[in-house]
């Protein structure tokens, strides 16, 4: 038996272009998972743990922007498409609008254009850094996480609100909860009100569907979590919630569907979880009060006002087109109808001229500008859902899984709620990286002896190759 020496090394292929680019990005993925967990604990910060500092706690997530932007730019990383330039233009114009002919208040006018227009990057940011191995890590995790999750959620669906689990923001005995049905207030998780985990479960919906339409979470898992979520759905007493996370789930499975990827193996499993899930979930007795105070809340917000037509889709248009009717030339300057500026002029939270998302944009800053501001975000809703559909064209389904859940929250989500901006902007980020081509099909591959090693923080070590003859 002989055997050559250690020198004789087989040379090993690899994607050199790519390995460089994982090492080089690395340190702002981490800041990436950073800001998403923040975005997830940032009310239980400003609610139990730092209650003192649950003002600037609002920012939190702001630096660690920065941050990835620096470190962006030093990578060569930083969007420069249209909707960076348009953005940049729009933001200065605001700002000067509200200067000149809103309140004259710089801090309020930076505010506002800070709930506008300062996360757009990061959106672009996440599409380039986060590979299809990343989606699935956060996806492996987002399924365990929804278990504790929804825990949580029932235990504040029995507490009363003086309870220190529904304990709100600066640690108010008042509570977090908002009226829900049957005495039962409808929980926030870990955020200040309930819109937050109507925006979080849509994220583990698709995290959720990924993993199962991929084949690559255990069944038990799968159980677990999927009860979980559908737990949580009554005892939200959210119709919003309700309609977040089935939209999410039939998108799903249409997607994939509609892709020829729907096969027997396919098939089974979702057939499965449609037999046992609610089999599991009735076996929680919150279950079943949920339902009760669920129903007894859509009797009373929806069939006494109309049906779903009425209480719902008219609604959602008047949220969409009813601020058009009474919107002026005059503008009270941006950040005027956001909880921070109505703080700072009138010393109470409120919503100033419009609680609406387009009402805000509009009575803020003007007919004119404020028509381009809607006009601009529902060209950034529009580009996510058509990459999205050319992400799935390439039998990538799962883009327009995250495009289902963040669609919305871009077009006319309030972004002037600290939470409802960065649930869109992670969205929207994760469907750019979902839609984003292969990497390792456009990476230049290049030939090395085994001898030249690229460390990658990322990756899974090289192993060496050795030939061997016996």
């Amino acid at each position: 038996m002989t055997q050559s020496t250690s020198s004789e090394k087989i040379p090993v292929t690899v994607d050199r272009s790519l390995l460089l680019f994982e090492q080089e990005t690395a340190n702002i993925r981490r800041l990436i998972w950073l800001y998403i967990l923040l975005w997830v604990i940032e009310g239980g910060l400003r609610r139990w743990f730092l209650p003192g500092l649950a003002t600037p706690l609002l920012l939190i997530r702001d630096p660690v922007m920065i941050a990835i932007y620096c470190l962006a730019i030093s990578k060569g990383l930083f969007p420069a498409n249209g909707f960076i330039m348009i953005g940049a233009l729009l933001a200065v114009t605001s700002f000067l609008n509200a200067m000149l002919l809103g309140h004259g208040n710089a801090l309020i006018a930076f505010y506002g254009v800070r709930c506008d227009f300062f996360s757009i990057p990061l959106i672009f940011i996440m599409g380039k850094v986060l590979h299809r191995k990343h989606l699935f890590a956060l996806a492996r995790v987002a399924v365990w996480v929804a278990i504790p999750y929804t825990i949580l959620m029932v235990g504040q669906f029995y507490e009363p609100q003086d309870s220190w689990i529904n304990h709100g923001v600066g640690d108010s005995s008042d509570g977090a909860g908002f009226d829900g049905a049957l005495g039962h207030y409808r929980p926030p998780g870990t955020f200040t009100f309930i819109t937050g985990p109507s925006q979080l479960y849509p994220l583990f919906t698709a995290c959720w569907c990924l993993l199962i339409l991929a084949g690559q979470i255990p069944g038990w898992l799968a159980l677990a979590s999927g009860a979980a979520i559908l737990v949580a759905m009554p005892i939200s007493i959210s119709r919003l919630f309700f309609f977040n996370v089935a939209i999410v789930a039939v998108v799903g499975i249409v997607a994939m569907v509609a892709r020829s990827r729907f096969s027997l193996g396919i098939f089974l499993r979702i057939t499965a979880v449609s037999v046992l899930l609610p089999l599991v979930a009735f076996q929680v007795p919150a279950f079943k009060d949920g339902m009760d105070a669920f129903a007894d809340r859509w009797e009373t917000s929806t069939t006494d006002q109309g049906g779903i037509e009425g209480s719902i889709v008219d609604r959602m248009a008047g949220d969409l087109f009813g601020a058009f009717d009474q919107a002026t030339m005059k503008s009270l300057g941006t950040g005027f109808s956001t909880n921070v500026g109505q703080k700072l002029l009138t010393g109470d939270v409120g919503f100033g001229a419009s609680e609406g998302e387009w009402g805000r944009l509009l009575y803020d800053n003007g007919l004119v500008l404020g028509t381009m501001l809607i006009l601009y975000r529902t060209c950034l809703a529009g580009f996510i859902v058509w990459a999205a559909i050319k992400g799935w064209q390439r039998r990538q389904p799962q883009a327009l899984v995250f495009a289902s859940a963040g669609f919305l929250l871009i077009l006319n989500g309030q972004w002037g709620q600290a939470s409802t901006q960065g649930a869109a902007t992670i969205l929207a980020g994760l469907t750019l990286a979902a839609a984003a081509k292969d990497r390792k099909k456009k990476a230049k591959k290049t030939t090395r002896p085994d001898s030249s090693i690229i460390n990658d923080s990322d990756s899974r070590p090289q192993k060496q190759i050795t030939n061997a003859t016996i």
